[in-house]
């Protein structure tokens, strides 16, 4: 009986046609999904940067509450990593003026982060919430 298929069994298994369709979807489903990905990326990094900000404001307004002056500040003149590390954050501080201001330089832009700024004037630059 060699040569001979038994009408009973059924092949299973996919066809090519089956294969290329599914491959389709996830090709569309992924490009679709990647850009909000990182969309979403970028705001989580940016919010580590807001957040450090406020915290140095928040200090800086306590310094000059008690002080009178943002001269001898302890963030000023620092330079830090933020909370998590996704920015550069600097302090500068003018005596003679009596203002500072904080700026947030992005360790990376692969997803499209910018550098964030704020000043004794309230002043806010880049892409804040």
């Amino acid at each position: 009986m060699a040569g001979k298929s038994n009408p009973s069994v059924t092949i299973k298994g996919f066809t090519l046609i089956e294969v290329m369709i599914a491959v389709a979807v996830i090709a569309i489903l992924a490009g679709v999904g990647w850009p909000m990905f990182e969309r979403q990326m970028a705001r989580q990094q940016v919010s580590d940067a807001v957040i450090t900000l406020t915290n140095i404001e928040t200090q800086m307004a306590k310094c000059l509450l008690d002080n009178g002056t943002y001269a001898g500040c302890a963030p000023c003149g620092t330079e830090t990593a933020s909370n998590k590390g996704h920015y550069q954050i600097k302090v500068e501080c003018d005596a003679g003026s009596n203002a500072y201001i904080a700026t947030a330089t992005p360790n990376s832009t692969t997803y499209g982060q910018q550098a964030l700024a704020l000043s004794s004037l309230g002043h806010k630059v880049g892409p804040w919430p």
